[in-house]
């Protein structure tokens, strides 16, 4: 009788081994502190749950729903659903979810929607990337960044300082400098566009100053800065301008340009500031 037990005991044992290495490939919820520390240890890399919480970092193949990582977060697969990571989200495959991180998202491609205190990469295609400093990617429907924007082709592109593209279908906003082989909206002081084009001229205005404005941008808008002399109080002061215009077609040999600008006069001690 006590041998029978035994043989049963064991058979119940080996079983039990079986279906525990088995269980992390339908095992739908993943929780852990670092790799291998986790509700799936070993297995997490080859497992793709609908919810993941790691308390540091954590590894899965896909995100089928959520994945909250205190600090960092990778799939060696691909994210649908939603990466949340305090510092890093990583994707090895394609990207078709929302990935926001404290500081950096990477993946190869796919059209989803980054968003990180520093820096999103983009190895492919994409949709949307929104991070605090700067984006590259080879396409994306809008680029916000806080200070660069680079890509190969995009719909429109929105930066502190600069943007860089091959082609623009849509507008360019930067603070500073827009470059590009294409792009027809560019707005920034400074639009060097391969396919638009770059003025220099001297103005005279009705007080007798002058400036020397340069005009760069593309098939439709450009920007405009000046430097020159001005007159104030009697006295000649450093005269600066910038702004923007827009070159309305009339026919195929003429067209009209609207322009916006302000200028400032200052000697130094005091300024004046102008709308015209």
């Amino acid at each position: 009788m006590q041998i029978r037990k035994n043989v049963l005991f064991i058979a119940f044992y080996i079983i039990s081994l079986k279906c525990s290495a088995q269980e992390p490939a339908i095992n739908s919820v993943h929780l852990g502190v670092v790799t291998p520390v986790s509700t799936q240890g070993k297995y997490a890399k080859d497992i793709s749950p609908s919810f993941a919480l790691h308390a540091l970092q954590g590894v899965n193949l896909n995100n089928r729903g959520m994945s909250i990582g205190g600090l960092y977060t990778k799939l060696y697969g691909n994210n649908k659903g939603v990466m949340i990571s305090g510092l890093v989200n990583k994707v090895n495959g394609s990207d078709k979810g929302l990935a926001i991180a404290g500081l950096y998202n990477g993946a190869a491609n796919g059209r989803s929607v980054q968003v990180a205190g520093l820096h999103n990469q983009k190895s492919g295609n994409g949709f949307i990337q929104i991070a605090g400093l700067s984006n590259c990617s080879q396409y994306e429907i809008l680029q916000i960044a806080g200070l660069v924007n680079i890509n190969k082709n995009v719909n429109t592109q929105i930066a502190g300082l600069v943007n860089v593209a091959k082609t623009v279908k849509g507008v360019q906003i930067a603070g500073l400098i827009n470059i590009a082989d294409t792009s027809d909206h560019p707005i920034g002081l400074l639009n060097i566009i391969k396919t638009g084009e770059q003025q220099i001229g001297i103005q005279i205005y009705d007080d007798a100053s002058a400036n020397i404005v340069l005009r760069t941008g593309g098939r439709k808008t450009y920007g405009i800065i000046g430097v020159g002399a001005g007159n104030e109080l009697k006295r000649t002061v450093l005269q600066m301008e910038a702004g923007i215009g827009y070159h309305i077609p009339l026919s195929q040999q003429f067209r009209v340009n609207a322009e916006v600008v302000a200028m400032s006069k200052t000697d130094f001690t005091f300024s004046n500031t102008h709308n015209r």
